[in-house]
């Protein structure tokens, strides 16, 4: 009885002693959770004052491209370690904006910055994957993350991301986010931001966009080095077709729509502005300018503006005409022969031995050869013909190699790969064997294919048309020059340097031959002598020594006229006119070497030029295009020297300017009428002297051509009132002549030719000013006296006021040693032959 009583007080016992441990519990679940609320809140006011502030992207400072103009705002060059283009949000069509929502943060316009859903969606992807692969991050975190985070996935990472993602909606409109993060994304390629996005892959502005393009670009963020397109074009296609859908899925667009932008092709534009090597020298140029002014950081990402003295056009007729005339220039030379031969390959790795290089594969021995060797010789050589021709591809005028399969006399079958061509021996008469020894006249033209091809040759080829008929490419064969060269052309009143080419192919060789290359010049130099003869007691008129010379000391120098003739006397004119180099050498001697030197300073010649060297008139100093152009602009510009202008102004970011040439940079270093003279005579040696080619532009011009020894340089330098432009064609290494009779005339005045045809097309014909102390004499040919109607041969010729003859000719014999035939009578109509210019 009393045990059974005793057991409703043990329950109560029992019970009391539960609530009192769940009390506990419930106590130390609070204890715990205060305590760690208060740590986490800790945690958390600890983080907000150790993230970025806000003040980058209030004022964002966004890493701008080096941008490079030329004279006329054309947008020529970029430099930069990321393309960006900034661009307002005013500016962004709708298609771009629905198509980055839909594929990235779809409640973008709902949230607060942070979207609860996809955090626990991501946390638990992430805990059951065991990894934290998944951000779920909005868009507002990840232009924090962008502009003031690391890339790194770490959970402190994630916390500062949102405390920073919070702030930006309480500072930020919606569309200012937006703003923010299309500028500053990385689109892959070197391009950051929408707009350097849209023009870097589809040549165009971010308004012009089709839905495809849009759907495209908004897909690659997540993951630039694998999405974009030039990374792989099948990924981008996937990438962007799930935008599409997602588009569709959000009602942006219709299924209807969706389902035809996935069908639409990716077509890319990759830089369609400019050809890039037609520039490359002239902005190389500027650019180590501003490397070595302003430093790599303003350079690559201090968003400069430069505006340069170039004129596209005149740099891109520049770069074409070296193209063409060193191409023109090696073909004269004739054809090098092909790049190797395959078969010669297959005859060595199956030790066949049935090729030689004299004759080639042996046709008859391979006959007689076991079938199942033959076998695995044509798989051989099949197999090398593929590899030889996987990188063709099929474009008019573009190049490609073919591999030799058939060869007559005059034709010639190629494999293409793919396609098949024929090589015809009427297009294909330069390409005799190479001879830099004799010049390609009729008699030395190829006359047989089997003279420089054999069956299995790799040879380059031009396409030049496809044959419908036959299913096959018309073809020529091609092969870069090895000789090289330059243009340099200027204004030579202002100074501004319209277009600089530095050789034939930027990809191939950096190195700039106009500024940088040192050569011999030739006759060229003997303009500056003559010139300095004209500021002391001669004049046009004046009669030189035209008789053997012998000089002084242990080497007794001997020079020559290149025709190994002398005439006793000739006129400064016609010496100057027909490039003698015996008078000029007498010249240089009764000048004197330090005077000639004095002077060449004076006129803006800054290499080495050797003491006491008589054979300086003949060009033996190595100096650049560019001081050569530039001295012989103080003819053109009344004797003023102008100093070469590259970069007419630089502007930083925000549009304050940095340096502007305000004022042309002159000094007068020769009389204006001197100019004047040298520039009449130098009319002279394009109307019947060694730059008559010159004639070919149909305006008066001025010119002279230079060629050193062995035909090594090539130089002309030719001007119009406007325009100055000079051209160098040679060897980089080594004395290696250009061929036989290469001289100025024929290999660079053709190029010089070439450019001022395009270039001065659209430009008015003016006469040389005649300054007021210049006066016309008519004097008698054969002594530069004064005719006074003696008869005989007569010429009308300018002086400077004060220096005219006032000696009457007088007809005797001891006069005239010998006649000059020079075509020296101005007014007698009759052109003069061919002269040949001198060295």
């Amino acid at each position: 009885m009393r045990s059974s009583r005793s057991r409703p007080g043990l329950k109560r016992k029992n019970k009391d002693q539960k609530l009192i441990q769940i009390k506990k519990i419930f106590l130390g679940a609070i204890y715990v959770s205060v305590l760690s609320s208060i740590g986490i809140f800790g945690y958390l006011i600890y983080l907000s004052r150790n993230i970025p502030s806000l003040e980058q992207m209030i004022n964002p400072v966004y890493d701008l491209p080096t941008q490079m103009y030329d004279r006329d705002n054309n947008l020529i060059r970029e430099f930069y370690t990321k393309r960006r283009v900034l661009i307002r949000f005013d500016q962004v069509p709708d298609v771009v904006t629905k198509a980055l929502i839909a594929i990235e943060d779809n409640r973008f316009y709902d949230h607060f910055g942070i979207d609860p859903l996809r955090i626990l969606k991501a946390l638990w992807i992430d805990i059951t994957t065991g990894s934290f692969a998944q951000g779920g991050s909005t868009l507002t975190q990840q232009t924090a993350k962008n502009f003031l985070l690391t890339r790194d996935k770490k959970i402190t990472r994630k916390i500062k991301e949102m405390i920073l993602a919070l702030k930006i909606e309480s500072r930020f409109t919606k569309n200012q986010i937006l703003e923010l993060y299309l500028n500053r994304t990385n689109y892959g390629h070197g391009l950051y931001g929408i707009q350097a996005a849209a023009r870097g892959y589809f040549g165009k502005g971010v308004e012009e966009l089709t839905l495809p393009e849009a759907a495209l670009l908004a897909g690659i963020p997540q993951a630039p080095s694998r999405l974009a397109p030039t990374a792989s074009i099948e990924r981008a296609t996937r990438k962007r077709n799930l935008v599409l859908r997602k588009m569709a899925d959000n009602g942006y667009i219709t299924t209807e729509e969706s389902l035809r932008a996935q069908l639409t092709p990716i077509e890319l534009k990759l830089n369609t502005r400019i050809d890039y090597n037609e520039t490359s020298y002239y902005a190389e140029h500027v650019r180590r300018y501003i490397y070595k002014k302003y430093g790599q950081a303003q350079l690559y990402r201090g968003g400069l503006k430069v505006y340069t003295a170039m004129d596209l056009d005149k740099q891109v007729y520049a770069q074409n005409a070296l193209h063409r005339g060193l191409i023109e220039h090696d073909r004269r030379q004739g054809y090098r022969g092909p790049q190797k031969n395959i078969l010669k390959d297959v005859d060595s790795e199956l030790a066949l031995n049935l090729f030689s290089d004299e004759k080639g594969w042996d046709s008859d021995e391979y006959r007689i050869l076991d079938d199942e060797i033959k076998s695995m010789a044509r798989q051989l050589f099949n197999e090398k013909i593929g590899t030889a021709t996987q990188d063709n591809k099929f474009i008019l005028g573009g190049n490609v190699l073919g591999v030799v399969i058939e060869v007559d006399r005059k034709q010639a079958v190629v494999n293409l790969g793919e396609f098949q061509g024929t090589l015809r021996l009427e297009a294909m008469k330069w390409a005799r064997p190479v001879d830099f020894k004799n010049k390609r006249s009729w008699k030395n033209t190829l006359k047989d294919f089997n003279e420089i091809l054999k069956i299995g040759d790799v040879i380059e080829l031009e396409i030049i048309d496809y044959d419908n008929d036959n299913q096959e490419f018309i073809l020529t064969l091609t092969q870069k020059p090895i000789a090289n060269g330059a243009v340099f052309a200027m204004d030579p009143h202002t100074g501004y340097v319209l277009a600089m080419s530095g050789g034939f192919d930027y990809r191939d060789s950096e190195f700039n031959r106009a500024i940088q290359g040192k050569r011999q010049t030739g006759s060229i130099f003997k303009a500056i002598v003559y010139s300095l003869a004209l500021e002391s007691s001669y004049t046009a008129a004046s009669m030189l020594n035209d008789s053997p010379f012998v000089g002084e000391g242990e080497e007794k120098y001997k020079p020559k006229n290149y025709s190994k003739s002398y005439t006793g006397k000739m006129s400064f004119r016609n010496a100057l006119v027909a490039s003698k180099n015996i008078p000029s050498i007498w010249l240089t001697k009764e000048l004197g070497t330090d005077a000639v030197i004095k002077h060449a300073r004076k006129m803006g010649i800054t290499g080495h030029l050797a003491e006491g060297e008589l054979g300086i008139v003949l060009g033996s100093s190595s100096l650049t295009l560019e001081e050569m152009t530039r001295t012989f602009s103080i003819f053109a510009n009344g004797g003023k020297l102008v100093e070469p202008v590259y970069i007419t102004k630089i502007e930083d970011r925000d549009g304050n300017i940095l340096e502007e040439q305000t004022e042309i940079k002159t000094k007068q270093v020769l009389s204006e009428e001197t100019a004047f003279l040298m520039t009449d005579i130098l009319q002279e040696v394009v109307t019947r002297g060694t730059g008559w080619r010159a004639k070919a532009i149909n305006r008066p011009s001025a010119g002279k051509t230079g060629s050193t020894d062995d035909y090594a340089d090539a130089w002309y330098m030719g001007y119009i009132p406007q325009l100055i432009a000079g051209v160098y064609v040679g060897f980089d290494k080594n004395k290696h002549t250009l061929g036989d009779n290469e001289t100025g005339s024929r290999a660079a005045l053709p190029i010089w030719v070439d450019f001022m045809k395009n270039s001065i097309a659209a430009m008015p014909i003016r006469p040389y000013s005649q300054p007021d102390g210049v006066s016309m004499v008519r004097i008698a040919t054969e002594s530069g006296l004064l005719d006074c109607n003696q008869g005989g041969k007569t010429r009308f010729e300018y002086f400077r006021s004060g220096t005219e003859p006032t000696q009457c000719h007088r007809n005797q014999p001891d006069l005239a040693i010998q006649p000059e035939d020079n075509g020296e009578n101005r007014d007698s109509g009759e052109s003069a032959p061919e002269p040949i210019e001198e060295l």
